[in-house]
């Protein structure tokens, strides 16, 4: 995984800005596609890059005024960009050394042609020597500023630009009352609100979800997914602020000793292997060796006839069996005990005796819940006499934990649980794929929930949010299993339609939709009737390509909601019919 190249990985859009175009527009690109940082492209090269991070310098510096300013005014000169041949390793390492968290992916030319994110990297990297941290007080950030109620929006952007701080908790003394982000103070920038006069209290996120620093990584990341939030305040037993942890921590916390102990821990591994297995053809002394490197590892041995002549510990607890039941048995016997089929060991045993290694894996219940075990077997070589084998197993069952919660961070929607923008992508480029092998259509349709900006401005953003979660509740209801539905950002949503009988079935289920999103919601004792507008394009019958159809079903899409704003029975739109 660590030879994989970056182009495999990277995502095919570039968000750009000439260095000449005002810093308005900018702030509103970046707003509309809800990213956290816009490239500055001259001719298709990048020549700088531009963050919520230089938002806020730039508020707390000049106040609105910079928004009148050209891009290559205030944008950062010092773009990282790597070759899309780079192999994935080291574009995570100069991500790592650099302390960034985007790199511009360029091509042979030097023109821009993707984007890579740390978040893309941990989860392409693979989790096989990951060393995971346990609790939220490793990789909590200490330093938290606080500000008190009453505290200015332009004096709260200054304390974020001087400390190079993602967030400021505001505090009655020591009890944490909310929370202001540089997403708030871009946001406001963009919407010109007068931030010298305007208090923090106004738009902070309250009320805040707190735990303790004793909480587990595992758990803090089971919080926010279920709350759909971004970050916790970390707090003592008296409630008092003691450090702020955020997704990004989160996802550092299971990498946070990857880099510096990778390259150690292989080493080190092999070696401990390779001594054991050396070890073990002495064979008056194998059963120490594999006692001395057996620490975390439960290790079997056998004679050559299969029979159990060591089983450590580890082994025990891991495989529920005590050795005095186990010493002596026939290994296949053992096997057909533990609920494995003998013609997976047959095929261990068979791979040894040709002088190879095989892994495999076993999952089982535990006292504590079901365990995710890895192991591999060997053979015990006197010259070229196999004299015995050894099975190593090792309990994977955290990394494994971590390894889904990374997943769900990096393809799921925290507010709405639906795949987000990346797996929709990867799933559209499948399923199209396939679609081009059976011959059978395949329709995209573009989803977009109607007046949420004026849902949120006169009502609040926990009523959008209530309206995009149970929007998203009832697209799920009215597809099929084969279907998918994801939130590609803001208020819109993507579906995809495979194995299509017709191409005129698309129609019927986008008015499905329609109809269905159309049932009353009540929210805080009030009814709201959500309506959607929908974008409909099928391949082959409009395109062949991806992009194309993206295209054409977004088109669609925006031609349904101007219609609907005449004639709200109008808000379904199928290419080349609108």
């Amino acid at each position: 995984m660590m030879d994989k190249l970056v182009r495999d990985i990277q995502s095919k859009q570039v968000v750009g800005i000439e260095p000449t175009a005002r810093m308005a527009e900018a702030v509103n690109r970046m707003r509309e596609a809800g990213i956290s940082c816009i490239v500055v492209l001259d001719a298709g090269r990048p020549v700088g890059i531009f963050t919520e991070r230089d938002i806020v310098r730039c508020v707390a510096q000049k106040g609105l005024t910079f928004a009148d300013q050209n891009v290559r005014e205030v944008m950062s000169p010092k773009v990282v960009s790597c070759k899309a041949t780079a192999t994935v390793f080291e574009a995570f390492s100069q991500l790592v050394e650099k302390g960034i968290r985007h790199i511009v992916v360029v091509d042979d030319k030097g023109l821009a042609c993707g984007v890579i994110t740390q978040s893309d990297l941990v989860h392409h990297l693979g989790y096989e020597y990951f060393v995971k941290a346990r609790t939220i007080a490793q990789i909590m950030h200490r330093g938290v500023q606080t500000v008190p109620p009453g505290t200015s929006v332009l004096e709260a952007s200054r304390l974020m630009a001087e400390s190079r701080v993602s967030c400021l908790v505001v505090a009655d003394g020591a009890k944490p009352l909310g929370v202001i982000t540089e997403r708030d103070v871009a946001r406001l920038a963009a919407e010109r609100r007068p931030m010298d006069t305007l208090g923090v209290e106004a738009v902070m996120t309250s009320p805040i979800i707190t735990v303790t620093q004793e909480v587990g990584v595992h758990e803090a990341a089971e919080i926010m997914r279920q709350r759909g939030i971004r970050r916790l305040v970390v707090v003592n037993a008296a409630g008092e602020v003691l450090g702020v942890t955020t997704q990004s921590d989160l996802v550092k916390g299971l990498e946070y000793k990857y880099i510096e102990t990778l390259k150690q821990i292989i080493s080190d591994q092999t070696q401990v292997l390779d001594r054991t297995i050396q070890a073990l053809a002495e064979k008056t002394l194998y059963l120490d060796g594999i006692l001395s490197s057996s620490i975390n590892m439960g290790i079997i041995a056998t004679n050559a006839d299969l029979t159990i002549v060591y089983y450590n510990p580890a082994a025990e607890e891991m495989l529920g069996y005590a050795a005095r039941k186990v010493m002596g048995a026939d290994l296949r016997a053992f096997h057909t005990q533990i609920g494995v089929p003998l013609d997976r060991l047959e095929r261990a045993l068979g791979a040894v005796q040709n002088h190879r290694r095989h892994s495999f894996s076993l999952d089982r219940a535990g006292p504590g819940g079901n365990l995710s075990l890895q192991g591999r077997v060997s053979g015990i070589w006197n010259d070229d006499n196999l004299v015995g084998y050894v099975l190593m197993v090792q309990d994977v069952t955290d990394r494994k934990r971590a390894e889904e919660t990374i997943r769900r961070l990096a393809y799921y929607d925290m507010l709405t649980e639906l795949p987000n923008r990346v797996y929709f992508y990867e799933t559209f480029i499948h399923e199209l794929a396939r679609a081009r092998r059976s011959g059978t259509p395949l329709a995209l349709l573009m989803v977009d929930l109607d007046r949420l900006k004026e849902v949120n401005d006169t009502m609040g953003h926990h009523i959008g949010d209530a309206l995009l979660r149970e929007l998203a509740k009832r697209l799920r209801g009215l597809l099929r299993e084969v279907d998918m539905v994801a939130r590609i950002g803001g208020d819109e949503f993507t579906v995809i339609l495979p194995e299509l009988k017709s191409p005129d079935d698309a129609r019927l289920v986008a008015e499905k939709i329609c109809t269905g999103v159309m049932e009353p919601l009540h929210i805080e004792g009030k009814v709201y009737h959500p309506t959607v507008s929908i974008g409909v394009a099928i391949y082959p019958d409009h395109a062949a390509e991806g992009e194309d159809l993206l295209r054409l079903a977004d088109s669609a899409m925006y031609a349904a909601k101007k219609l609907g704003r005449q004639n709200r029975a109008a808000n379904v739109c199928v290419h080349d019919e609108c």
